[in-house]
């Protein structure tokens, strides 16, 4: 394995990374995605019952997967959080406070890094980019259980608090191909919607901090593998 995709959701994958997975594919490089929860506390937008998303969005993750061709995808059963305020109704069934509550996720996360052995690991910067306490926490598991074993990436916002250290636009396939992945979220249309009318221009210019790189180097429009 080259790049593990370490997220908590089913979505988080093609948001953040979607490009940078099919571009390191083409590349040559072996990828994979690790989910840490089914997502069971998302909207259902009515396109199944409640108890039924987690198992719902799983599925529309395989098949988002195999659009960005990752080469191992794997679905832990951690539970899904709420963010603060959005509870209500037209949602799939909380399970819980979500990952914050379950440190035992690092461990998980680590002896899945033994295994696969991959050179860098991608996930959410530590404010997990919009403050959801999930990403927080796949961003604090997924850090510290590659100590010794992977180096870190993040993918962040170019006016974000961390810096950018590495910038991939996206040619015309690949782009293509990232939006046919996000389409296969179904049941999160809404999301992925409200992302491409506040975010745009982040469908096809992907941002990365590889952690440990001097914020002063000039950002590098090229891949970091």
């Amino acid at each position: 394995m080259d790049l593990l995709v370490v997220v908590p959701h089913p979505d988080d994958e093609s948001f953040g990374s979607g490009g940078a997975l099919l571009l390191a594919k083409r590349a040559g490089l072996r990828t994979g995605v690790l989910t840490l929860t089914r997502g069971e506390a998302g909207r259902t937008l009515g396109l199944c019952p409640r108890e039924a998303l987690g198992q719902v969005r799983t599925e529309e993750l395989r098949k988002a997967a195999a659009i960005l061709e990752v080469d191992h995808l794997e679905v832990l059963d951690f539970p899904n959080g709420l963010p603060q305020g959005a509870e209500g109704e037209g949602r799939g069934q909380a399970r819980g406070p979500g990952l914050l509550e379950h440190p035992e996720a690092e461990a998980a996360i680590r002896e899945r890094l033994l295994g696969l052995r991959p050179r860098f690991v991608l996930t959410f910067p530590p404010d997990g980019l919009n403050g959801h306490p999930d990403h927080v926490a796949a961003s604090r598991y997924a850090t510290r259980a590659a100590e010794g074993l992977a180096q870190v990436v993040y993918f962040v916002r170019p006016e974000g608090p961390w810096p950018v250290t590495h910038r991939l636009r996206l040619p015309e396939w690949a782009l293509v191909r990232k939006l046919q992945a996000l389409a296969q979220h179904r049941t999160q249309a809404l999301s992925v919607l409200g992302f491409m009318e506040r975010y745009p221009e982040r469908l096809w210019v992907e941002s990365f901090y590889v952690v440990g790189r001097s914020p002063a180097e000039e950002v590098r429009e090229e891949p970091w593998w």
